[in-house]
């Protein structure tokens, strides 16, 4: 295989510190066999009599795929509630089926011994158009995704997001459009989850009426690369390592695997660090022209990271972190 300096630096290989599955990363399949492409699992007593815990239990992966071993993959409490992945795989089947997309194509990510699991299917047929405008749309096509663990790091959580279709490289997600910590649901109640689905694609997004007003807003280069220095820097919670590919992408137009300077301890300025131009950034984006332009480069960033939280919390925080955008540049321009 040819050596790819950009995926090297940015493959998806972790989620919470477990490795993701050796085989593959991320691989597709048919959603109506979604199940079989799934692990099972056993909820197990924690030792065996008299040198056991009744307060705890373990959690075992059965034989799949190439691995015919047993796994244990975490202990939980005696009340713990497993919802397996196979159970979720099957209502999302059913739900799509009903929806008329039983020919969707469903996204798999999952940890190497399946504990962990990130399920994405497009909804092909519900395509919004955000910019209303016939000569120039700007469509979006809404994603369902399911996050599950078997070992108490996350809740079940059912996402829609929003991927702009020009460039792909767009991915939003308003508050409005998450349902979270249901692990413990009734699954002969998962149908507020279908309503939820039903009830989000139903009305005009909330994330449409933010990009019209972040396509109007102009912002600089050098505004978004102050920005990019100070507030995203220092208070967001991103790495410098982020920071500085955003300034080199503003910059540049391209992203890449980034070096740090050599020999100094103080805070050096992102322009300091070098950021390969390893691969252009999709998009009609360089030069910034537009908060919009912004928001779809803090979005490229976000989804092309090595950890899958910094895949899903990065994707989650763009709202937030555009709010701040614009404060900046207001209060730049009133200075």
């Amino acid at each position: 295989m040819a050596f790819d300096a950009f995926e090297d630096a940015y493959q998806l290989s972790s989620w919470k510190g477990l490795s993701l599955a050796n085989d593959f990363t991320s691989h597709t399949v048919p959603a109506l066999d979604l199940r079989d492409a799934l692990p099972d699992f056993e909820l197990r007593s924690f030792g065996e009599p008299p040198n056991n815990n009744p307060r705890l239990r373990t959690i075992w992966r059965m034989p799949f795929g190439e691995d015919n071993f047993e796994r244990p993959v975490a202990s939980v409490s005696d009340q713990y509630e497993l919802l397996q992945h196979r159970v979720l795989a099957t209502w999302l089947t059913e739900n799509l089926s009903n929806a008329g997309l039983q020919n969707a194509e469903a996204t798999i990510t999952m940890t190497e011994y399946g504990e962990r699991v990130r399920i994405t299917v497009p909804l092909e047929n519900q395509v919004f158009d955000f910019a209303e405008d016939l000569f120039a749309p700007d469509k979006y096509r809404p994603e369902i995704e399911v996050t599950n663990s078997v070992d108490r790091s996350s809740a079940f959580h059912v996402v829609l997001r929003w991927r702009r279709l020009i460039c792909l490289n767009g991915m939003f997600t308003t508050e409005e459009d998450r349902m979270r910590s249901i692990h413990r649901v009734d699954l002969s109640r998962t149908g507020l989850v279908r309503d939820f689905i039903k009830d989000r694609l139903s009305k005009r997004p909330e994330m449409a009426a933010a990009l019209h007003d972040w396509r109007k807003l102009k912002i600089e280069k050098d505004t978004a690369q102050a920005w990019c220095e100070g507030w995203l820097r220092d208070k967001s919670g991103w790495t410098v390592e982020n920071c500085a590919r955003l300034w080199a992408i503003i910059e540049t137009g391209y992203d890449g695997a980034v070096t740090a300077p050599t020999g100094k301890k103080e805070k050096i300025p992102l322009s300091a660090y070098r950021v390969g131009q390893h691969r252009r950034v999709p998009g009609d984006n360089y030069p910034i022209q537009t908060a919009l332009d912004v928001a779809q480069l803090l979005t490229w960033i976000t989804t092309n990271q090595r950890s899958v939280e910094m895949q899903l919390e990065g994707t989650e925080a763009i709202p937030r972190l555009m709010k701040e955008l614009i404060k900046f540049s207001k209060t730049r321009k009133s200075a």
